[in-house]
């Protein structure tokens, strides 16, 4: 971000200056302790988990320059350093208002996306296709909540033409909040499904909160909205501005057509967009993220890219860690999608692996999170699912039991294995692994399941 004094951003969210050097500047936030450099501005934050008070004093050691906090901090008082200290009613809306007031000041063009599955890949894949003309940003890692985001919009700090930025939300009111932080210029909506259906209650409820996306957007903006999913051409309406669909389906504006699945290897396909068709490589693999990469065509058409520059993006594009993510070691090939999951994406991910040449095929599951009442039925369908496209289950958690139900309803021999927590699934899938065997691992993003992939990176002998 642009140098800020403590005093200007006092006076531009509404906190006062406890004491320190009000014209000390900083051009960096952080709020992980971890993560903080010499003179940055801390942001105290309460989570579930921890308090951001009691990493102050180790902050002001590691060189922070100030803090913004919520209360007194022990030990933490003037001194000569001139480590200054912010006191605010919540440190969380100081982080949006700075982020707020940068963002007004910034001459970028937001390009906003959400969705309940395929948001992140749709995002990668958008700023592929755009760099190739332009400067580009995309907001890094799981920068895309309502405290993600305002800081990925403070890390904006080179003169980019486009903003490609993620959004999530857990319930109502949340999209709308992210957008009037971002000031989205274009929305994309990805899909309309069951993620999160526990915290919301009905699809109804999250096509709402989705499509709070499509109100924020100036008349003179674009929507551009996957037109296969029935949940999202109902709310195209609630777009104030130019709407344009992409899919497969024939009403779409932008579609793929003549897809030839290659499996680990991408896909290629056609696009037709008004009477022009053009070929295109997508080297990630999914048929779902042909879907997500006509959103990239859709804008990259809109915005004036080639299609040659287009077809550029797309082959060279780089998906973020934990979706899809191959790799091997001592002979197995582990396929890491452990970043979050769904019934849907988990019948994506198995599909995947029984795509994958090798001798066994494992699939490693846990549970679905926020499901609610939705929950044990549709783990259920994933287990049924998976024992068409898996040879050995290893299911893990309160809800991976369902899943072992569901394999074994379908009246296959082939095993199932269920363990409360990881340390005994990767306990038994030291002893189960071998050379040959490809190995998914995925469940929702609460289950850490990156752990299993560690583990099995670092098995020396099989």
């Amino acid at each position: 971000m642009r140098p800020y004094s403590l005093k200007e951003i006092a006076a531009v969210s509404g906190a006062r200056v406890v004491f320190g050097d009000e014209d000390r500047l900083f051009t960096r936030v952080a709020i992980d302790s971890r993560k903080t450099l010499p003179g940055d501005l801390f942001v105290a934050i309460v989570g579930e988990r921890s308090d951001g008070h009691d990493f102050v004093p180790e902050v002001r050691e590691k060189g922070a320059g100030g803090a913004v906090c919520e209360h007194p901090v022990q030990g933490v008082g003037p001194q000569s350093d001139g480590f200054g200290v912010l006191m605010a009613a919540s440190t969380i809306e100081v982080l949006r208002d700075l982020s707020t007031h940068y963002r007004r000041e910034l001459p970028v063009e937001v390009i906003g996306v959400t969705g309940s599955l395929g948001k992140t890949g749709t995002k990668d894949l958008v700023v592929s296709v755009l760099a190739t003309e332009f400067p580009t940003y995309g907001n890094p890692g799981n920068l895309n909540s309502h405290i993600g985001l305002p800081l990925a919009v403070l890390g904006m700090d080179a003169p980019y033409r486009y903003a490609v930025l993620e959004m999530a939300m857990r319930k109502r009111g949340e999209i709308a909040d992210l957008c009037a932080v971002s000031l989205p210029a274009v929305g994309v909506l990805t899909d309309i499904s069951v993620s999160h259906i526990g915290v919301l209650g009905s699809l109804e409820e999250i096509a709402l909160a989705k499509a709070e996306i499509l109100e924020a957007l100036p008349r003179d903006g674009l929507a551009v909205m996957c037109g296969d999913n029935e949940h999202i051409r109902r709310m195209g309406h609630r777009a104030k501005c130019r709407r344009l669909c992409y899919g497969f389906g024939e009403e779409n504006d932008v579609r793929a057509v003549d897809v030839e699945p290659l499996g680990w290897e991408g896909a290629n396909f056609t696009v037709s967009y008004k009477g022009d068709r053009f070929p295109l490589r997508l080297r990630i693999p999914g048929v779902h993220q042909v879907q997500n990469s006509l959103a990239a065509v859709a804008i990259g058409l809109e915005f004036g890219v080639p299609p040659a520059r287009i077809r550029e993006g797309l082959e060279n594009a780089v998906m973020s860690p934990m979706r899809l993510e191959v790799r091997r070691h001592k002979g197995i090939t582990i396929i890491n999608d452990a970043y979050n999951a769904s019934p849907k994406s988990m019948r994506a991910a198995l599909d995947l692996l029984a795509d994958i040449q090798s001798e066994r095929k494992i699939a490693v599951l846990g549970d679905m999170l926020e499901m609610g009442a939705h929950g044990p039925p549709a783990h259920r369908e994933v287990g049924k699912y998976a024992a068409e496209k898996a040879d050995l289950l290893v299911a893990v958690g309160e809800l991976g039991i369902e899943i072992v139900r569901g394999w074994n309803e379908t009246g296959t021999s082939k095993r199932a294995s269920w363990f409360p927590g990881k340390e005994g699934a990767r306990d038994h899938l030291g002893n189960l692994l071998r050379p040959g065997d490809a190995c998914l691992v995925k469940a929702s993003r609460g289950m850490g399941f990156e752990s299993i992939v560690s583990f099995i990176d670092q098995l020396e002998e099989l």
